[in-house]
């Protein structure tokens, strides 16, 4: 798989992160989102710090992806509730693990962008 560059701007500061080639709008995009929920945190909180900023955003992600999925169970709930009577306890099982394994997978690319923001930004 071929390595791709995609430049962000966070907080002012340029970072560049690397991704799969075909990635390069969804990280552009990705970035473009992070920075609008940091600009509302320093509208709210101020300028403490980009450590401090970028980990109340990823908790700001990991509520919207919580969120997210409770709501994704509840309508899958729902679904059940108002489907016939053969719908199973393995079903409901299936969309927790579903919701679970999204969850996990949203978690895992904010620790991959942490991670290479926090390595960025320890560059000249």
């Amino acid at each position: 798989m071929s390595q791709s560059v995609v430049t962000i701007r966070l907080n002012g500061h340029s970072y560049k992160i690397g991704c799969g080639a075909g990635e390069e709008g969804h990280v552009a995009n990705m970035g473009v989102e992070v920075e609008s929920i940091m600009q509302s945190l320093v509208g709210s909180v101020g300028q403490i710090g980009e450590a401090r900023l970028l980990a109340m955003v990823a908790l700001v992600l990991a509520d919207r992806a919580s969120t997210a999925a409770a709501a994704n169970g509840s309508s899958n709930a729902a679904a059940s509730a108002a489907s016939p009577a053969d719908a199973s306890a393995d079903d409901m099982n299936a969309a927790e693990d579903r919701a679970a394994a999204l969850l996990e997978d949203a978690a895992s690319k904010i620790a991959r962008l942490t991670s290479k923001l926090a390595f960025d930004a320890t560059k000249p």
